[in-house]
C-alpha cells in the first residue's frame, strides 16, 4: 500500500506550507488525483485518517478531484 508514503509525503508539504502561512489548524485540503496515478482514494483516506491523528491536519476535510490524467497534486487547503 504505498498510499501510506504518499500520503506521508503529502502531509509534510501541507504541514510545511501551513507552519509558514501561520495556520494553526487544517480544516480542509483539496487534491486532484488522475485515473492513472496508482492511486487508490479510499486507501489515502484511511492512510490520512491514521497518519492526521495528533496533528493540525487531524479532522480536516479532504476533498478529491478525479481527473482521466496521472497527477497527483495538492490544490489548496485552508485553516486558520
Amino acid at each position: 500500500m504505498h498510499e501510506l508514503s504518499i500520503t506521508e509525503e503529502l502531509l509534510m508539504i501541507i504541514h510545511r506550507r501551513a507552519e509558514e502561512e501561520g495556520i494553526q489548524k487544517i480544516s480542509k485540503i483539496n487534491l486532484k488525483i488522475g485515473k492513472y496515478s496508482g492511486v487508490f482514494t479510499d486507501a489515502l483516506l484511511f492512510a490520512f485518517d491514521v497518519l492526521s491523528k495528533d496533528t493540525i491536519s487531524e479532522g480536516a476535510r479532504i476533498n478529491i478531484e478525479e481527473t482521466g490524467g496521472s497527477e497527483l497534486q495538492v490544490l489548496s487547503f485552508e485553516g486558520d
